[in-house]
Protein backbone atom coordinates (compact mmCIF):
# COMPACT_ATOMS: atom_id res chain seq x y z
CA UNK A 1 0.00 0.00 0.00
CA UNK A 2 3.09 2.50 1.05
CA UNK A 3 4.72 2.01 -2.71
CA UNK A 4 1.22 2.12 -3.79
CA UNK A 5 0.63 5.94 -2.66
CA UNK A 6 4.07 6.22 -3.62
CA UNK A 7 3.68 6.12 -7.34
CA UNK A 8 0.05 7.98 -6.28
CA UNK A 9 2.17 11.11 -5.36
CA UNK A 10 4.34 10.89 -8.23
CA UNK A 11 1.83 11.11 -10.73
CA UNK A 12 0.40 13.99 -9.14
CA UNK A 13 2.81 15.88 -8.91
CA UNK A 14 3.79 15.66 -12.43
CA UNK A 15 0.42 16.76 -13.45
CA UNK A 16 0.25 19.61 -11.50
CA UNK A 17 3.52 20.78 -12.49
CA UNK A 18 2.58 20.35 -16.04
CA UNK A 19 -1.35 21.73 -15.91
CA UNK A 20 -1.04 24.89 -13.84
CA UNK A 21 -4.09 26.51 -13.54
CA UNK A 22 -5.64 24.36 -16.43
CA UNK A 23 -8.45 22.18 -16.27
CA UNK A 24 -8.29 18.65 -16.10
CA UNK A 25 -10.81 18.12 -18.87
CA UNK A 26 -8.99 20.67 -21.47
CA UNK A 27 -6.15 19.40 -23.97
CA UNK A 28 -5.62 22.42 -25.63
CA UNK A 29 -2.65 24.59 -23.73
CA UNK A 30 -0.68 27.47 -24.35
CA UNK A 31 2.89 26.94 -23.18
CA UNK A 32 4.53 30.31 -22.03
CA UNK A 33 7.04 31.92 -20.14
CA UNK A 34 7.53 35.29 -19.00
CA UNK A 35 8.79 36.87 -22.39
CA UNK A 36 5.99 34.55 -24.21
CA UNK A 37 3.39 35.69 -21.90
CA UNK A 38 4.89 39.53 -22.10
CA UNK A 39 4.79 39.55 -25.85
CA UNK A 40 1.08 37.48 -26.21
CA UNK A 41 -0.40 40.12 -24.22
CA UNK A 42 1.08 43.04 -26.01
CA UNK A 43 -0.23 41.09 -29.24
CA UNK A 44 -3.85 40.68 -27.52
CA UNK A 45 -4.46 43.35 -25.46
CA UNK A 46 -7.33 45.51 -26.32
CA UNK A 47 -5.73 48.60 -24.18
CA UNK A 48 -2.37 48.83 -26.18
CA UNK A 49 -4.16 49.78 -29.00
CA UNK A 50 -4.99 53.33 -27.60
CA UNK A 51 -1.57 54.17 -27.56
CA UNK A 52 -0.99 53.02 -31.13
CA UNK A 53 -3.68 55.51 -32.01
CA UNK A 54 -1.92 58.05 -29.78
CA UNK A 55 1.67 57.42 -31.74
CA UNK A 56 0.05 57.36 -35.06
CA UNK A 57 -1.99 60.93 -34.47
CA UNK A 58 1.34 62.32 -33.43
CA UNK A 59 2.81 61.24 -36.53
CA UNK A 60 -0.05 63.58 -38.47
CA UNK A 61 1.98 66.47 -36.84
CA UNK A 62 4.75 66.40 -38.77
CA UNK A 63 3.47 67.11 -42.65
CA UNK A 64 0.90 69.54 -40.97
CA UNK A 65 4.40 71.44 -40.06
CA UNK A 66 5.87 70.28 -43.33
CA UNK A 67 2.27 71.87 -45.23
CA UNK A 68 3.68 75.95 -43.79
CA UNK A 69 5.84 75.60 -46.55
CA UNK A 70 3.30 74.59 -49.37
CA UNK A 71 1.80 76.60 -51.89
CA UNK A 72 -1.60 78.88 -51.43
CA UNK A 73 -3.73 79.70 -54.53
CA UNK A 74 -6.07 82.14 -54.06
CA UNK A 75 -8.68 84.28 -56.33
CA UNK A 76 -11.85 86.72 -56.51
CA UNK A 77 -13.98 88.04 -58.75
CA UNK A 78 -16.74 91.09 -58.58
CA UNK A 79 -18.97 92.86 -60.33
CA UNK A 80 -20.06 96.78 -58.84
CA UNK A 81 -21.77 100.01 -60.16
CA UNK A 82 -20.84 103.48 -59.17
CA UNK A 83 -20.39 106.86 -60.17
CA UNK A 84 -16.90 107.58 -61.17
CA UNK A 85 -14.76 110.50 -60.02
CA UNK A 86 -16.51 112.73 -62.77
CA UNK A 87 -20.53 111.77 -61.78
CA UNK A 88 -21.31 109.43 -64.57
CA UNK A 89 -22.47 105.72 -63.40
CA UNK A 90 -19.61 103.14 -63.93
CA UNK A 91 -20.27 99.44 -63.77
CA UNK A 92 -17.15 97.40 -62.98
CA UNK A 93 -15.90 94.22 -63.14
CA UNK A 94 -12.77 93.10 -60.92
CA UNK A 95 -11.33 88.97 -61.18
CA UNK A 96 -7.85 88.30 -59.49
CA UNK A 97 -5.73 85.33 -58.48
CA UNK A 98 -2.43 84.71 -56.55
CA UNK A 99 -0.46 82.40 -56.21
CA UNK A 100 2.15 82.13 -52.79
CA UNK A 101 4.90 80.46 -51.09
CA UNK A 102 6.53 81.10 -47.82
CA UNK A 103 10.85 79.44 -48.16
CA UNK A 104 11.75 77.51 -45.31
CA UNK A 105 14.62 80.53 -45.00
CA UNK A 106 11.97 83.02 -43.76
CA UNK A 107 11.40 84.81 -47.49
CA UNK A 108 7.96 84.96 -49.06
CA UNK A 109 7.26 84.87 -52.42
CA UNK A 110 3.71 86.12 -54.09
CA UNK A 111 2.46 85.71 -58.06
CA UNK A 112 -0.60 87.65 -58.99
CA UNK A 113 -2.81 88.47 -62.19
CA UNK A 114 -5.20 91.16 -61.69
CA UNK A 115 -8.08 92.54 -64.31
CA UNK A 116 -10.30 95.03 -64.18
CA UNK A 117 -13.15 96.05 -66.62
CA UNK A 118 -14.74 99.16 -66.40
CA UNK A 119 -17.98 100.43 -68.36
CA UNK A 120 -18.69 104.28 -68.12
CA UNK A 121 -21.91 105.27 -69.26
CA UNK A 122 -21.77 109.00 -69.74
CA UNK A 123 -18.96 108.24 -72.13
CA UNK A 124 -14.92 108.21 -72.04
CA UNK A 125 -13.26 109.33 -68.84
CA UNK A 126 -11.16 111.76 -70.34
CA UNK A 127 -10.67 112.13 -73.77
CA UNK A 128 -8.28 109.30 -75.37
CA UNK A 129 -9.34 107.22 -72.34
CA UNK A 130 -11.16 104.06 -73.94
CA UNK A 131 -14.39 102.89 -72.70
CA UNK A 132 -15.07 100.46 -71.74
CA UNK A 133 -11.62 99.85 -70.69
CA UNK A 134 -9.80 96.87 -69.91
CA UNK A 135 -6.58 96.93 -67.21
CA UNK A 136 -4.40 93.58 -66.83
CA UNK A 137 -2.13 93.44 -64.05
CA UNK A 138 0.66 90.64 -63.62
CA UNK A 139 2.81 91.00 -60.56
CA UNK A 140 5.68 89.35 -59.03
CA UNK A 141 6.89 90.02 -55.02
CA UNK A 142 9.58 88.89 -52.69
CA UNK A 143 9.79 89.88 -49.17
CA UNK A 144 12.30 89.34 -46.85
CA UNK A 145 12.04 89.45 -42.97
CA UNK A 146 14.92 91.37 -40.97
CA UNK A 147 14.35 90.73 -38.31
CA UNK A 148 10.66 89.02 -36.95
CA UNK A 149 10.50 85.97 -39.00
CA UNK A 150 14.63 85.38 -40.55
CA UNK A 151 14.95 82.28 -40.94
CA UNK A 152 11.45 81.40 -40.57
CA UNK A 153 12.16 80.03 -37.02
CA UNK A 154 8.43 79.20 -36.54
CA UNK A 155 8.43 76.96 -39.14
CA UNK A 156 12.10 75.28 -38.01
CA UNK A 157 10.38 75.35 -34.70
CA UNK A 158 7.31 73.66 -35.31
CA UNK A 159 9.22 70.84 -37.10
CA UNK A 160 10.93 70.23 -33.52
CA UNK A 161 8.12 70.54 -32.17
CA UNK A 162 6.37 67.90 -34.17
CA UNK A 163 9.38 65.61 -34.25
CA UNK A 164 9.15 65.67 -30.73
CA UNK A 165 5.64 65.07 -29.82
CA UNK A 166 6.47 61.84 -32.01
CA UNK A 167 9.09 60.75 -29.42
CA UNK A 168 6.48 61.52 -26.33
CA UNK A 169 3.97 59.26 -27.94
CA UNK A 170 6.31 56.28 -28.05
CA UNK A 171 7.57 56.77 -24.81
CA UNK A 172 4.07 57.03 -23.74
CA UNK A 173 3.21 53.91 -25.84
CA UNK A 174 6.34 52.22 -24.59
CA UNK A 175 5.38 53.32 -20.67
CA UNK A 176 1.87 51.65 -21.39
CA UNK A 177 3.95 48.69 -22.19
CA UNK A 178 5.58 48.45 -19.22
CA UNK A 179 2.56 48.88 -17.08
CA UNK A 180 1.04 46.16 -18.92
CA UNK A 181 4.25 44.35 -18.74
CA UNK A 182 4.78 44.88 -14.72
CA UNK A 183 1.03 43.45 -14.75
CA UNK A 184 1.77 40.08 -16.36
CA UNK A 185 4.94 40.24 -14.07
CA UNK A 186 2.66 40.09 -11.04
CA UNK A 187 0.09 37.60 -12.23
CA UNK A 188 2.47 35.80 -13.49
CA UNK A 189 4.41 35.05 -10.39
CA UNK A 190 1.53 35.08 -8.25
CA UNK A 191 0.02 32.28 -10.10
CA UNK A 192 3.23 30.35 -9.92
CA UNK A 193 3.37 30.70 -6.30
CA UNK A 194 0.03 29.28 -6.11
CA UNK A 195 1.02 26.34 -8.19
CA UNK A 196 3.82 25.57 -6.13
CA UNK A 197 1.18 25.50 -2.82
CA UNK A 198 -1.10 23.89 -4.58
CA UNK A 199 1.55 20.49 -5.25
CA UNK A 200 2.49 21.21 -1.33
CA UNK A 201 -1.10 21.21 -0.56
CA UNK A 202 -1.80 17.57 -2.22
CA UNK A 203 1.41 16.15 -1.48
CA UNK A 204 0.31 17.65 2.59
CA UNK A 205 -3.31 15.67 2.01
CA UNK A 206 -1.51 12.58 0.78
CA UNK A 207 0.44 12.78 4.35
CA UNK A 208 -2.43 13.18 6.23
CA UNK A 209 -4.21 10.39 4.12
CA UNK A 210 -1.73 7.98 4.73
CA UNK A 211 -1.38 8.92 8.38
CA UNK A 212 -5.36 8.59 9.10
CA UNK A 213 -4.95 5.23 6.80
CA UNK A 214 -2.37 4.05 9.46
CA UNK A 215 -4.31 5.25 12.38
CA UNK A 216 -6.70 3.17 11.40
CA UNK A 217 -5.45 0.03 11.07
CA UNK A 218 -4.02 0.37 14.45
CA UNK A 219 -7.17 1.38 15.76
CA UNK A 220 -8.56 -2.15 14.51
CA UNK A 221 -5.56 -4.04 16.61
CA UNK A 222 -6.21 -1.82 19.86
CA UNK A 223 -2.89 0.30 19.11
CA UNK A 224 -3.92 4.02 18.55
CA UNK A 225 -6.72 5.93 20.69
CA UNK A 226 -9.84 7.83 19.56
CA UNK A 227 -7.93 11.26 19.98
CA UNK A 228 -5.28 10.08 17.05
CA UNK A 229 -7.99 9.11 14.91
CA UNK A 230 -9.83 12.44 15.31
CA UNK A 231 -6.44 14.35 15.01
CA UNK A 232 -5.39 12.39 12.13
CA UNK A 233 -9.27 13.36 10.59
CA UNK A 234 -8.85 17.25 11.93
CA UNK A 235 -5.57 17.87 10.06
CA UNK A 236 -6.84 15.95 6.74
CA UNK A 237 -9.59 18.20 6.43
CA UNK A 238 -8.07 21.42 7.27
CA UNK A 239 -5.34 20.55 4.50
CA UNK A 240 -9.01 19.87 1.60
CA UNK A 241 -10.48 22.79 3.23
CA UNK A 242 -6.90 24.75 2.73
CA UNK A 243 -6.78 22.95 -0.78
CA UNK A 244 -10.00 23.65 -1.82
CA UNK A 245 -9.79 27.64 -1.40
CA UNK A 246 -6.25 27.60 -3.21
CA UNK A 247 -8.43 25.80 -6.51
CA UNK A 248 -10.43 29.27 -6.19
CA UNK A 249 -7.73 31.26 -6.08
CA UNK A 250 -5.73 29.30 -8.84
CA UNK A 251 -9.35 30.18 -10.69
CA UNK A 252 -9.23 33.25 -9.78
CA UNK A 253 -5.98 34.27 -11.21
CA UNK A 254 -6.92 32.03 -14.30
CA UNK A 255 -9.13 35.01 -15.50
CA UNK A 256 -6.88 37.47 -14.62
CA UNK A 257 -3.91 35.45 -16.88
CA UNK A 258 -6.44 35.05 -19.52
CA UNK A 259 -7.94 38.67 -19.89
CA UNK A 260 -4.07 39.92 -20.50
CA UNK A 261 -4.31 37.40 -23.34
CA UNK A 262 -7.43 38.24 -24.50
CA UNK A 263 -8.18 34.72 -24.55
CA UNK A 264 -11.34 33.15 -22.95
CA UNK A 265 -11.67 33.09 -19.12
CA UNK A 266 -10.98 29.71 -18.78
CA UNK A 267 -8.45 28.99 -21.25
CA UNK A 268 -5.75 26.53 -20.00
CA UNK A 269 -2.05 27.97 -19.25
CA UNK A 270 0.64 26.19 -18.70
CA UNK A 271 3.84 29.14 -16.66
CA UNK A 272 6.99 28.07 -17.47
CA UNK A 273 9.63 29.12 -15.22
CA UNK A 274 12.09 30.05 -17.37
CA UNK A 275 13.84 33.63 -16.49
CA UNK A 276 18.01 34.30 -16.63
CA UNK A 277 19.50 34.59 -13.55
CA UNK A 278 22.36 36.87 -14.01
CA UNK A 279 24.95 38.12 -11.50
CA UNK A 280 23.87 41.16 -9.47
CA UNK A 281 26.45 42.90 -7.34
CA UNK A 282 26.48 46.62 -5.71
CA UNK A 283 29.09 47.18 -8.63
CA UNK A 284 26.83 46.56 -11.41
CA UNK A 285 24.64 49.69 -9.92
CA UNK A 286 25.79 52.57 -12.12
CA UNK A 287 26.32 49.94 -15.34
CA UNK A 288 22.32 48.88 -14.83
CA UNK A 289 21.25 52.61 -13.98
CA UNK A 290 22.94 53.74 -17.08
CA UNK A 291 20.65 50.92 -18.87
CA UNK A 292 17.14 52.05 -17.13
CA UNK A 293 17.93 55.74 -17.77
CA UNK A 294 18.33 55.35 -21.34
CA UNK A 295 15.60 53.17 -21.67
CA UNK A 296 13.51 55.05 -19.19
CA UNK A 297 10.05 56.21 -21.08
CA UNK A 298 9.61 58.77 -18.82
CA UNK A 299 13.02 60.29 -19.24
CA UNK A 300 12.51 59.89 -22.90
CA UNK A 301 8.96 62.30 -23.04
CA UNK A 302 11.22 64.35 -20.76
CA UNK A 303 14.08 64.89 -23.47
CA UNK A 304 11.34 65.59 -26.19
CA UNK A 305 9.21 67.88 -23.49
CA UNK A 306 12.79 69.75 -22.96
CA UNK A 307 13.11 70.25 -26.75
CA UNK A 308 9.89 71.08 -27.36
CA UNK A 309 9.50 73.88 -24.31
CA UNK A 310 13.13 75.50 -26.02
CA UNK A 311 11.66 75.18 -29.42
CA UNK A 312 8.86 77.21 -27.48
CA UNK A 313 11.37 79.48 -26.24
CA UNK A 314 13.06 80.49 -29.14
CA UNK A 315 9.00 80.83 -31.22
CA UNK A 316 8.68 83.52 -28.33
CA UNK A 317 11.67 85.84 -28.61
CA UNK A 318 11.58 85.91 -32.38
CA UNK A 319 7.75 87.00 -31.46
CA UNK A 320 8.97 89.47 -29.67
CA UNK A 321 10.77 91.20 -31.78
CA UNK A 322 9.99 94.09 -34.61
CA UNK A 323 8.73 93.69 -37.59
CA UNK A 324 11.03 94.53 -40.79
CA UNK A 325 10.79 93.73 -43.86
CA UNK A 326 12.38 94.38 -47.38
CA UNK A 327 10.02 94.23 -50.23
CA UNK A 328 10.90 93.78 -53.97
CA UNK A 329 7.72 93.89 -56.11
CA UNK A 330 8.24 93.74 -60.21
CA UNK A 331 5.21 93.42 -63.13
CA UNK A 332 3.80 94.20 -65.93
CA UNK A 333 0.60 96.43 -67.23
CA UNK A 334 -1.60 96.49 -69.79
CA UNK A 335 -4.57 98.84 -70.89
CA UNK A 336 -6.90 98.22 -73.85
CA UNK A 337 -9.87 99.37 -75.20
CA UNK A 338 -11.82 101.59 -77.74
CA UNK A 339 -11.56 105.23 -77.36
CA UNK A 340 -14.12 105.69 -80.34
CA UNK A 341 -11.23 107.32 -82.68
CA UNK A 342 -8.76 104.23 -81.75
CA UNK A 343 -7.95 101.32 -80.18
CA UNK A 344 -5.65 101.60 -77.52
CA UNK A 345 -3.30 98.58 -76.76
CA UNK A 346 -0.53 99.86 -74.31
CA UNK A 347 2.02 97.55 -71.93
CA UNK A 348 4.38 98.81 -70.13
CA UNK A 349 6.63 97.70 -66.85
CA UNK A 350 6.45 97.94 -62.77
CA UNK A 351 8.47 97.42 -60.20
CA UNK A 352 9.90 98.91 -56.92
CA UNK A 353 11.16 98.35 -53.50
CA UNK A 354 10.28 99.12 -49.85
CA UNK A 355 10.26 98.90 -46.38
CA UNK A 356 7.73 97.84 -43.98
CA UNK A 357 8.09 98.19 -40.12
CA UNK A 358 5.35 97.46 -37.56
CA UNK A 359 6.37 97.37 -33.27
CA UNK A 360 4.66 96.43 -30.63
CA UNK A 361 4.33 99.07 -28.01
CA UNK A 362 2.93 96.77 -24.92
CA UNK A 363 5.29 93.57 -24.75
CA UNK A 364 3.58 92.09 -21.74
CA UNK A 365 2.19 89.55 -22.91
CA UNK A 366 5.31 88.48 -25.14
CA UNK A 367 7.34 88.68 -22.14
CA UNK A 368 4.90 86.83 -20.00
CA UNK A 369 4.68 84.22 -22.70
CA UNK A 370 8.52 83.90 -22.98
CA UNK A 371 8.42 83.46 -19.30
CA UNK A 372 5.95 80.86 -19.03
CA UNK A 373 7.74 78.70 -21.70
CA UNK A 374 11.28 79.53 -20.07
CA UNK A 375 9.87 78.26 -16.27
CA UNK A 376 8.47 74.82 -18.39
CA UNK A 377 11.32 74.21 -19.33
CA UNK A 378 13.25 75.06 -15.72
CA UNK A 379 10.48 72.63 -14.68
CA UNK A 380 11.49 69.70 -17.10
CA UNK A 381 14.60 69.86 -15.77
CA UNK A 382 14.08 69.30 -12.49
CA UNK A 383 11.55 66.70 -13.04
CA UNK A 384 14.13 65.02 -15.15
CA UNK A 385 16.66 65.24 -12.39
CA UNK A 386 14.09 63.64 -10.09
CA UNK A 387 13.58 60.93 -11.85
CA UNK A 388 17.05 60.04 -12.28
CA UNK A 389 17.09 60.27 -8.31
CA UNK A 390 14.38 58.24 -7.82
CA UNK A 391 15.40 55.59 -10.72
CA UNK A 392 18.94 54.97 -8.96
CA UNK A 393 17.19 54.21 -5.56
CA UNK A 394 14.78 51.86 -7.18
CA UNK A 395 17.84 49.87 -9.11
CA UNK A 396 19.64 50.04 -6.25
CA UNK A 397 17.31 49.07 -3.87
CA UNK A 398 16.43 45.81 -6.64
CA UNK A 399 20.02 45.16 -6.27
CA UNK A 400 20.47 44.93 -2.20
CA UNK A 401 16.68 43.03 -2.40
CA UNK A 402 18.13 40.44 -5.32
CA UNK A 403 21.60 40.15 -3.06
CA UNK A 404 19.37 39.47 -0.02
CA UNK A 405 16.91 37.51 -1.43
CA UNK A 406 19.77 35.13 -2.67
CA UNK A 407 21.12 34.75 1.05
CA UNK A 408 17.71 33.87 2.40
CA UNK A 409 16.98 31.46 0.16
CA UNK A 410 20.22 29.94 0.78
CA UNK A 411 18.91 30.15 4.44
CA UNK A 412 15.58 28.71 3.48
CA UNK A 413 17.16 25.83 1.85
CA UNK A 414 18.85 24.54 4.59
CA UNK A 415 15.63 25.04 6.99
CA UNK A 416 13.90 23.08 4.11
CA UNK A 417 16.43 20.20 3.82
CA UNK A 418 16.47 20.32 7.91
CA UNK A 419 12.81 20.46 8.44
CA UNK A 420 12.54 16.84 5.91
CA UNK A 421 15.17 15.35 7.93
CA UNK A 422 12.85 15.90 11.19
CA UNK A 423 9.92 14.93 9.84
CA UNK A 424 11.16 12.20 8.48
CA UNK A 425 13.30 11.13 11.55
CA UNK A 426 9.65 12.19 13.29
CA UNK A 427 7.50 9.58 10.98
CA UNK A 428 10.24 6.71 11.91
CA UNK A 429 9.58 7.08 15.55
CA UNK A 430 5.99 7.43 14.97
CA UNK A 431 5.84 4.29 13.55
CA UNK A 432 7.47 2.97 16.50
CA UNK A 433 5.35 4.29 18.80
CA UNK A 434 7.96 6.77 20.47
CA UNK A 435 6.04 9.74 19.78
CA UNK A 436 2.80 11.36 19.98
CA UNK A 437 0.29 11.93 16.89
CA UNK A 438 0.52 15.36 17.90
CA UNK A 439 3.89 15.79 17.74
CA UNK A 440 3.99 14.30 14.19
CA UNK A 441 1.02 16.31 12.55
CA UNK A 442 3.10 19.43 14.25
CA UNK A 443 6.63 18.32 12.63
CA UNK A 444 4.63 17.97 9.40
CA UNK A 445 3.27 21.19 9.49
CA UNK A 446 6.44 23.06 9.77
CA UNK A 447 7.46 20.93 7.14
CA UNK A 448 5.46 21.76 5.02
CA UNK A 449 5.50 25.62 6.28
CA UNK A 450 9.63 25.27 5.08
CA UNK A 451 8.70 24.24 1.73
CA UNK A 452 6.28 26.87 0.90
CA UNK A 453 8.31 29.56 2.79
CA UNK A 454 11.59 28.49 0.16
CA UNK A 455 9.13 28.46 -2.84
CA UNK A 456 8.07 31.77 -2.00
CA UNK A 457 11.22 33.43 -1.91
CA UNK A 458 12.22 31.43 -4.69
CA UNK A 459 9.15 33.18 -6.73
CA UNK A 460 9.99 36.36 -5.20
CA UNK A 461 13.73 36.25 -6.27
CA UNK A 462 12.46 35.40 -9.98
CA UNK A 463 9.75 38.34 -9.74
CA UNK A 464 13.14 41.03 -8.71
CA UNK A 465 14.87 39.59 -11.55
CA UNK A 466 12.07 40.11 -13.96
CA UNK A 467 11.52 43.88 -12.25
CA UNK A 468 15.15 44.92 -12.87
CA UNK A 469 14.75 43.45 -16.12
CA UNK A 470 12.21 45.36 -17.15
CA UNK A 471 13.50 48.45 -15.97
CA UNK A 472 16.55 47.65 -18.01
CA UNK A 473 14.71 47.60 -21.26
CA UNK A 474 15.00 43.61 -20.91
CA UNK A 475 11.81 42.53 -21.37
CA UNK A 476 10.22 44.76 -23.22
CA UNK A 477 11.54 46.15 -26.98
Amino acid sequence: MQEKHTVYRSILCSLFFVLLIVPLSSLALDELDLLQFIQRTFDNYPELSLADIELERARQELPKAESQLGFLLGGKAGYSRDLSFIGTPSDTFTAGGELSRTLDSGERILLSATYRREDNSGGAVFRGYPNPSNNIGIDFQFRKPLKKGAGNPEYNQNLIIAGKQVEIAVANRREQRMRVAQRVIDRFYAALFTHYRLESGQRAIERALRLKRYIAKKAELGLAERKDQLQAEARLRTEEASYRSLELLQKQQRVALNQLLGKPWDNPVLLLEDLEMFPVSTSDIDAFLEEAIAYSPALQRGRGRLKIAEATIERQRDLRKDRLDLVLAAGVRNLSGDTGIDYVDKSDLAGGVSLEFQRALDHRGFDAALYQAQLEREQILKEMDNLRYQLRYQIAGLVAEIQENRDVLHSYRQRLQSERVKYQESERLYRDARIETSLLIQHEAEFQVAELAFQQQRVELLKRYATLALLRGRLVP
